[in-house]
């Protein structure tokens, strides 16, 4: 089946969002797992101001992830692929990633202020593509 225009460009987007959230590790975390596997070392590039480098080390990456989850989510919605549960499972996907941080679980750091961050990202989708909203209606 042959997507549409609109289609491809949210996947276009999503993976655009991907792509730089491993730029920005690649630039400033480039001692992740990721990064293992190749034979060159990278040096961190280094930002003075502590506000704008906290944000490019801590958060920067997990934005764009949560992004582009959240466009795969819609476009998966609208086009039918996923129902109910899959979209509730995609949308909590982060909140899960934070909690098994949490519980050590998987290797990473645990942060209210992830949990935050994602919280606003996702309500913002849900609030504005209706498609992600699930509507349980009762039978008369």
């Amino acid at each position: 089946m042959k997507l549409s225009f609109r289609y491809q460009l949210m996947f276009s987007f999503a993976l655009i969002s991907i792509l730089v959230g491993i730029l920005n590790y690649l630039l400033f975390q480039p001692d992740i797992i990721l990064f293992k596997i190749t034979a060159h070392p990278v040096i961190p590039y280094y930002i003075k101001n502590n506000f704008i480098r906290h944000f490019f080390t801590g958060y920067f990456s997990d934005i764009t992830w949560c992004f582009s989850l959240c466009l795969i989510a819609f476009a998966l919605a609208e086009l039918n692929y996923i129902k109910r549960s899959g979209k509730m499972l995609l949308l909590l996907l982060p909140f899960i990633a934070e909690g098994l941080q949490y519980t050590r679980f998987i290797k990473g750091t645990f942060d209210w202020y992830d949990v935050l961050m994602y919280a606003i990202i996702i309500a913002f989708f849900v609030l504005f593509f209706p498609t992600l909203k699930t509507y349980v209606y009762e039978k008369k």
